[in-house]
């Protein structure tokens, strides 16, 4: 049978005080264990600020749950389980925050993205309307024809009683007509949209 020694039989009438609800008993338990319970927090958690945390979180669990306090069990035990459940759920919360957050940066930065390009796009139709406006009109008729129509040059010389050679070098002149007017009235970034997906040739 094992003697209980002086130590154990203060700790466990401490914790009989505490679960009655001395204030005193509760006290001298947090100045005893308290930088154990900060060292191991800190352990888990490599954080000054998570481990000053948990040190409060876990002393007012034990206040609150005093009641349940069983004086039979070990209790540094029992603190260094609820030290590292209340640390493991922190970094879990955070995890989750982290993720959450990237989500929204995500989610923002997509709409930001899209919201420009609709900006640019709006620019790029006008600055491109405005091009073809320019132009000749047996030009602007045949980029016409070409581009809204989608006819091929073969059609087009067909229709308008010209050679494919005409059409094809009416539109070569056309496109490098409306390229110069986009590069020197739109922004780069505009330019280069054009060049992509409007100054394609057949």
């Amino acid at each position: 049978m094992d003697i209980p020694q002086p130590e154990q039989l203060k700790n466990t009438n401490l914790l009989i005080k505490l679960r009655e609800g001395e204030e005193s008993a509760f006290i001298e338990i947090y100045n005893q264990y308290r930088s154990k319970v900060y060292a191991y927090a800190y352990q888990l958690s490599k954080s000054n600020v998570t481990a000053e945390e948990t040190v409060q979180e876990v002393f007012i669990k034990i206040w609150h749950k005093r009641e349940q306090l069983n004086t039979e069990l070990s209790f540094p035990a029992y603190i260094k389980k609820i030290t590292l459940n209340h640390v493991l759920n922190h970094l879990k919360k955070i995890a989750r925050e982290r993720v959450l957050q990237e989500e929204v940066f995500n989610a923002i930065e997509t709409s930001s993205n899209k919201t420009e390009d609709r900006i640019l796009e709006k620019e790029l139709r006008k600055i491109y309307e405005e091009a073809i406006e320019r132009l000749p009109q047996q030009k602007k008729l045949i980029y016409q024809m070409s581009r809204k129509d989608e006819l091929s040059h073969d059609e087009i010389a067909r229709q308008l009683n010209i050679s494919k050679n005409t059409v094809k070098n009416h539109m070569v002149e056309a496109t490098r007509s409306i390229r110069e007017y986009v590069s020197k009235n739109g922004s780069v970034i505009c330019f280069i949209i054009a060049s992509a997906n409007y100054f394609h040739s057949n």
